[in-house]
């Protein structure tokens, strides 16, 4: 009696040690056939382009909900920039500057290990002594097609002053090298709900926009926040 209670209890020990081992191995095939996507770059008109994901997606609707927010975007901007010729049509008899223009251009800053970040550079001129630029970013898990925003990957106030800490020391030390102006005083914290950024191997990049951190000059400025700074399960990566 006593074999077969030891028996049973071994049998169930090697159930669950089968199940754990079993799990593991999916969860690692799984990541293994999440392969980058395929896409292309589409014009919409003059100046205005978007991405077209053709494969590396299973689920279709998934492909194409998200192909649909890139089509929107072009759209959006190629309306802008029709409304932005007419008002140049009344406006070049006042002024030599134009003509007026929006435009957009697609950039594929990260698509690894099931993740896809797309970001739009936006260009418009309206006059004045330049254009004006902004960077939206599209996030993506490709499996689910989820879109994430910063409040997604900061997920907590704690998180926030970590990553809001690194990010003014950078900007202190790249200050001080020479390489940016930036406006030590106006930074006081991320969007977490507007704020754009992308994914790359070991965290994010936070993107900020003309004029939010530093003069025009210095144009959009990308900076890096690995993981490990304000996630606690990644204290001991590099």
């Amino acid at each position: 009696m006593y074999i077969k209670v030891i028996n049973k209890k071994f049998l169930i020990c090697m159930i669950v040690l089968f199940c754990l081992l079993f799990g593991c191995f999916a969860s690692s095939s799984e990541a293994a056939q999440c392969t980058p996507v395929k896409y292309k770059i589409q014009r919409l008109s003059e100046g205005i382009y978007y991405p077209v994901i053709t494969a590396g997606i299973e689920n279709r609707q998934i492909m194409d909900r998200m192909n649909r927010v890139f089509r929107n975007h072009a759209e959006n901007v190629l309306k802008t920039d029709k409304k932005y010729k007419k008002q140049y049509e009344h406006d070049q008899l006042i002024t030599a500057a134009g003509p007026y223009y929006a435009h957009t251009q697609p950039t594929v800053r990260y698509n690894k290990d099931c993740l896809l970040s797309v970001s739009f550079l936006d260009e418009s001129y309206t006059g004045g002594a330049h254009g004006m630029h902004y960077e939206k970013v599209y996030n993506y898990d490709t499996r689910s097609g989820r879109q994430f925003q910063l409040k997604d990957i900061i997920r907590d106030k704690k998180e926030l002053k970590k990553v809001n800490a690194y990010l003014k020391k950078q900007m202190i030390e790249l200050k001080n090298a020479g390489r940016y102006d930036f406006f030590l005083d106006a930074f006081k914290s991320v969007d977490l709900g507007k704020g754009q950024f992308y994914f790359y191997d070991d965290g994010i990049v936070i993107v900020f926009q003309e004029y939010e951190v530093a003069p025009y000059s210095n144009g959009i400025i990308h900076l890096k926040v690995p993981y490990h700074v304000f996630i606690k399960d990644q204290d001991d990566q590099d």
